[in-house]
């Protein structure tokens, strides 16, 4: 998965939180008493005249804006996800239900192409969509899924609609996320209570921002906005919801890599800070900037991290730029590890197949 991919959500969700600082400042300064000037006078005044309005325009950006990321990073993360698992994996070696489910979503896609029902498939042409159907047949070793295909609406993204989506890529989403602290957390919910919890409650807050969007798309009346302080809990969650959702799917690749592309190797110590990782190698060749894989188990969850070798050391020496092993060795590889991500000699480790 492209990192640019969350850091491109997380810098629009900072823009609507810079959005909702700037609308806090403003309103703290028109409580300010500032004698004799009359500008500011002026300003006040035409400020009160139209608070309340102002107060429903912006809750309306703020909600509208929300939903808006929320639609548009789960379907650009989705094809993401699949247009990497198609430079991996052969398709005739895919499951058989997904190739089926890629069929038949295929030729949904194009009747929504021909009647021109959702304008975010504009751009494609019902051609392009049959021919990478096609070749995944007659060429199943370089191929493209039709990764928009999975991504078509099928009504407003509450959580059980999401959870319909990573059901057609054999990702059962709610199990994944409730095993990511930083989110389930803010739930305030103990592991017991979790686990008896239906999803609908745990994510209630993403239905609850979906259906305030609903309601302002369909110009109903609002008899209850969320004034600023209140937002705040909603998009604390709405943040972390979609980051857990990133790091679902970025795990899952991580590990579809490990599976096609990387082989395990014997870890023997790990040292500074959880930085330096001695490991035994044979007949094989490594240098810095390639990956290793680690791969830790906590909780019940396995967790998958690709990290970039930044030394490479021998003998005593850690200048190298490239070893090239044959009889087997003991190497020391240097990683970056700033999140001290909990790496002990029970994690497993792979290193990228010499071929791949």
């Amino acid at each position: 998965m492209e990192k640019y991919l969350l850091a491109d959500f997380q810098s629009e969700l900072s823009q609507i939180k810079d959005y909702i600082k700037h609308i806090q400042q403003v309103n703290d300064l028109v409580e300010i008493e500032i004698p004799d000037i009359p500008v500011f006078h002026e300003f006040k005044t035409h400020f009160l005249s139209f608070r309340n309005d102002k107060k429903l325009f912006e809750y309306k950006a703020i909600i509208i804006s929300l939903y808006g990321l929320l639609e548009k990073y789960i379907d650009l993360w989705i094809q993401e996800y699949l247009f990497n698992l198609s430079r991996l994996v052969s398709y005739d070696k895919l499951l058989e239900s997904f190739r089926n489910r890629h069929f038949e979503l295929s030729m949904k896609l194009i009747e929504v192409i021909s009647k021109g029902q959702q304008p975010k498939f504009n751009r494609l042409k019902r051609e392009d969509v049959l021919r990478k159907l096609n070749n995944c047949i007659v060429n199943p070793t370089s191929y493209e899924l039709n990764v928009e295909a999975f991504t078509i609406q099928t009504g407003n993204l509450k959580h059980s609609r999401i959870e319909d989506k990573f059901k057609l890529i054999d990702i059962i989403i709610s199990k994944e996320l409730i095993k990511d602290t930083e989110l389930i957390t803010l739930t305030g919910l103990s592991t017991d209570q979790i686990q008896n919890t239906e999803s609908s409650v745990l994510f209630g807050k993403i239905d609850e921002l979906v259906e305030r969007r609903n309601i302002l798309a369909h110009g109903a009346k609002i008899d209850d906005l969320l004034d600023l302080s209140t937002l705040k809990p909603y998009i604390d969650f709405f943040e972390k919801y979609c980051v857990a959702v990133y790091r679902v799917l970025e795990e899952k690749d991580i590990e579809n890599h490990t599976i096609e592309k990387y082989s395990e190797v014997f870890c023997k110590s790990v040292l500074k800070n959880k930085s330096i990782i001695a490991v035994s190698i044979e007949n094989y060749s490594i240098k810095i900037g390639t990956s290793i894989i680690i791969k830790t188990a906590s909780h019940g969850r396995e967790h998958f991290y690709k990290k970039t070798i930044k030394s490479l050391g021998k003998d005593g020496k850690n200048d190298y730029q490239e070893l090239k092993i044959e009889e087997k060795i003991d190497i020391a590889i240097g990683i970056e590890n700033q999140e001290m991500l909990p790496i002990t000699t029970q994690c497993m480790f792979y290193l990228l197949n010499n071929n791949g």
